[in-house]
């Protein structure tokens, strides 16, 4: 057995000490690889720059010549048969859902930061100890054995679990079937936790009766609530790390919703990625980068699922859901990215600039753009006596509970075969998947045919929507319509001087003072012919059977 012991001799140092024990031949060439990068987020971390004073011992207590061969592999040559120690520590500094952080109040770590795949004991089971007195309540999404003992049954389930060591946690749990559900909060609460946790438990009943079961027989959803703003979510197998705020806001129904639909997000990919999973993320392969066109179904489909089964279980009424709906076409709306990337290409360079802005419009988020295609894909075959929450169901069937890797075409196939004339939803994939077609459109009309109609309304911004141009606070200039005048006379990060964004006279042109780059210019602007960037509000016009088969 591989085992990990894990201690904190002084905690505000932000740094831990690992004690890896494992036995080797009397001649073996050992590696030693750390991941490069987690599950969830497709992009390099580099995680061994936070590994110092690594060191091997034989059972002896000799010290071996440890040679580094890339920039997160270890290797040495054993010397004799017997038990080893690998000895290093971690610096934890670093909070949010999928990294690690250690202060006077905690040790929390996910474990695919810090812990090595021992290359030729992968399949290994891995037992992990807590030495770490100070901090009596400890959990983990590991399987537990003792007080401070849990294990891991290989390293790919090491490398997906979270543990979190503190003076105090809040806890409370529920069942649903043969699965139990637990809560964990470090940090303060401001809000009511009965309601918070009948929400709960209300939309994971709603999600285990449309797939028919959950996959794992514990989850543990764990949040660490802050002081400060903040807001990331990262699934694993058996449990969620939420990171969330600043804590007291949780008061405001607004920021509760934002909370609750990351929650349902996470859930929901206890099902969509840490089970059905695409064939080259199966296994993860944490060496190096792993390329996938799945951006589509990994946190497309997931993105809109959270947010719909918050509606589906009651947990949000309709007015809520658009409200949230209504900001992921806000984003999407003012992103031209579907130019120049299909969702496919914008998932396969996730690896490039997948989590960063970048350069203007070169791809599309996977997450809100992929959460519209799925929507798109959704009223299709609501149209059709069928579902998107049935196909994700067969999914599960299919590649999920065998845990066997899909292809793409494996979901479209899915989703075609639903339809005796298959000519509208396979023009919808050649257009709006694989192609470069404007959504908005589409989707307009997708919506209306269930009773919803998304109308364009103007703010007394007369920048933005008179000549297509964003600015901050401060006049500076965020984004220009590609379709503007503007977009040929003005840069981003020009400061506009003489503005107010209030509506302008009916003047044929303007004259906008600016400071480029320390230079003063004077730019002259002729009016436009149409409006740029209108907001998009959703208002349900009738409630039809399909609208009722939707939000069921």
């Amino acid at each position: 057995m591989i085992q990990y012991k894990i201690q904190c001799k002084n905690p505000v140092s932000q740094f831990i000490e690992i004690e890896l024990k494992l036995n080797f031949n009397e001649t073996e060439r050992v590696k030693l690889q750390l991941p490069a990068w987690r599950a969830g987020r497709y992009q390099l971390a580099n995680y061994a720059q936070n590994i110092r004073s690594l060191s091997v011992l034989d059972s002896l207590g000799n010290s071996l010549l440890v040679e580094k061969t890339s920039k997160d592999c270890w290797e040495f040559n054993s010397n004799q048969e017997g038990p080893y120690r690998i000895c290093y520590e971690y610096f934890c500094g670093k909070m949010d859902a999928g990294s690690s952080w250690v202060d006077d109040e905690q040790v929390y770590l996910n474990l695919v930061n810090c812990c090595f795949d021992v290359v030729g004991k992968s399949e290994e089971e891995v037992e992990v100890i807590l030495d770490l007195p100070q901090f009596p309540k400890q959990i983990s999404t590991l399987i537990p054995i003792f007080d401070s003992v849990w294990k891991a049954n290989g390293f790919q389930m090491l490398a997906d679990s979270t543990i979190l060591a503190s003076k105090i946690l809040t806890h409370y749990s529920y069942s649903i079937g043969e699965t139990q559900f637990h809560i964990w909060i470090h940090g303060e609460i401001h809000f009511d936790q009965s309601q918070f946790s009948d929400h709960f438990e209300v939309f994971s009943s709603k999600l285990i009766q449309d797939f028919g079961e959950f996959p794992e027989p514990e989850y543990h959803f764990i949040f660490q609530l802050l002081p400060y703003p903040h807001f990331h979510g990262v699934e694993h197998r058996r449990g969620t790390v939420i990171t969330f705020g600043p804590a007291e806001s949780l008061s405001e129904p607004e920021q509760m919703e934002e909370l609750l639909g990351v929650s349902c997000h996470e859930l929901y990919h206890a099902w969509n990625v840490c089970r059905i999973r695409p064939k080259e993320l199966l296994p993860y392969d944490f060496s190096k980068e792993t390329y996938t066109k799945a951006g589509l179904l990994l946190e497309g489909v997931t993105t809109y699922m959270g947010d719909l089964y918050l509606l589906k279980s009651g947990v949000y009424d309709l007015p809520t859901y658009f409200k949230h709906l209504e900001k992921v076409l806000a984003r999407e709306s003012a992103s031209f990215g579907w130019q120049n990337h299909t969702i496919a290409q914008s998932s396969f360079d996730l690896w490039l600039d997948g989590y960063v802005a970048g350069i203007p419009d070169r791809k599309v988020n996977i997450y809100t753009h992929g959460a519209l295609l799925a929507l798109c894909i959704d009223v299709f075959l609501l149209k059709n006596e069928h579902s998107a929450g049935l196909i994700m169901k067969e999914m599960w069937k299919r590649f999920g509970k065998p845990f066997e890797g899909y292809n793409m075409e494996d979901f479209e196939n899915l989703v075609l075969e639903k339809f005796l004339d298959k000519t509208e939803i396979h023009a919808f994939f050649l257009d709006f998947v694989h192609g470069k077609e404007n959504l908005f459109p589409f989707l307009k009309s997708q919506l209306s045919s269930i009773g919803i109609d998304m109308k364009e309304t103007l703010t007394e911004d007369g920048l933005l929507h008179q000549f297509g141009i964003r600015t901050n606070a401060e006049g500076v200039i965020l984004q220009l319509h590609p379709e503007s005048k503007a977009y040929f006379s003005l840069m981003r990060n020009d400061q506009i001087l003489n503005w107010t964004n209030e509506k302008s006279s009916n003047s044929a042109e303007v004259k906008i003072q600016i400071k480029r780059n320390g230079r003063a210019l004077e730019i002259s602007l002729a009016e436009e012919k149409r409006c740029f960037f209108p907001v998009l509000n959703l208002s349900m016009r009738a409630i039809n059977p399909l609208t009722e088969k939707w939000k069921a």
